[in-house]
């Protein structure tokens, strides 16, 4: 695809009903193509904006044939880490991390703002090495992290929606593998719907319960493609996953969905500093 017609694909992604001015929300514009990046001047206002403005994409030094590529890749594939994602695109792996990281904090946004609705069943589990010996279960030890699984369940028993969250140690219990009621009542008014029936699965019955399935295939999905997370980034991480797997549960074509993560106007601002990681 040719740099014109890569910018009018994202021109549609963007504005697919027409532009609309970011300011005053008109739909008239005056096209400028001075820049290595069309500018869209409204008529009312004078407002000037490109298809990456107020973007994931903001002041982005990354070719937009690159994100396109990436992208590409993302949604094509289970899941690449950032030296992979490196690898493909022909980008410093710094580079690759920038753009999962901001494409990450715009999915744990969107995760976030939905809600799970109808019968859905909570339950707390840890993520810790296999090589760990658990003497007593309900203690907490330093190298584990505990992670509720909340979901919708569909009338066949099953999973239909996910959330995965990375609970903090201020949460629990101390010591123990259990959250303190404020904890769990903030859990449950963060991910689910008023309207929903919650309840918390007694870990006798999260054991025999078709949603620890899905942490522990979150878990294979992160060690297989990461070698390991730290703490720090690990709910990305689980975003990421429960992103991908509401996809696949909604259906349809996965390459909206990570397209559309692209335009999401409140993942711009991202540190650039830390580890780098997958």
């Amino acid at each position: 695809m040719n740099p014109s017609d890569l910018v009018q694909s994202f021109f549609r992604r963007r504005w697919p009903n027409g532009f609309v001015c970011p300011s005053c929300g008109h739909d008239t514009y005056y096209t400028i193509t001075t820049r290595q990046l069309p500018l869209y001047e409204c008529r009312l206002c004078g407002r000037q904006t490109t298809v990456t403005a107020g973007t994931v994409m903001d002041k982005t030094r990354t070719p937009l044939s690159k994100w396109a590529a990436a992208l590409e890749l993302l949604s094509s594939t289970g899941g690449v880490n950032a030296k992979q994602l490196a690898s493909f695109i022909d980008v410093k792996h710094k580079t690759a991390w920038l753009m999962m990281r901001k494409l990450r904090q715009a999915i744990g946004d969107i995760e976030a703002a939905s809600k799970l609705k109808g019968t859905v069943h909570m339950g707390l589990h840890i993520l810790a090495p296999k090589r760990i010996f658990i003497f007593l279960p309900h203690r907490r030890y330093r190298c584990e992290r505990v992670v509720s699984v909340s979901a919708s369940i569909a009338n066949d028993g099953k999973p239909s929606a996910l959330k995965l969250c990375h609970v903090e140690r201020n949460l629990l219990v101390r010591g123990y593998k259990e959250l303190t009621p404020e904890a769990a009542s903030s859990i449950v008014e963060k991910q689910v719907h008023p309207s929903a029936d919650p309840t918390w699965l007694h870990p006798n019955r999260m054991d025999h319960s078709p949603i620890l399935g899905c942490l522990l295939e979150a878990r294979a999905w992160m060690n297989r493609l990461f070698n390991g997370i730290g703490s720090k980034y690990l709910q990305t991480y689980l975003n990421e996953f429960a992103f991908r797997w509401n996809a696949a549960a909604r259906g349809g074509d996965t390459r909206d969905d990570w397209h559309g993560l692209c335009f999401h106007s409140s993942a711009k601002s991202l540190s650039k500093h830390g580890n780098l990681q997958g």
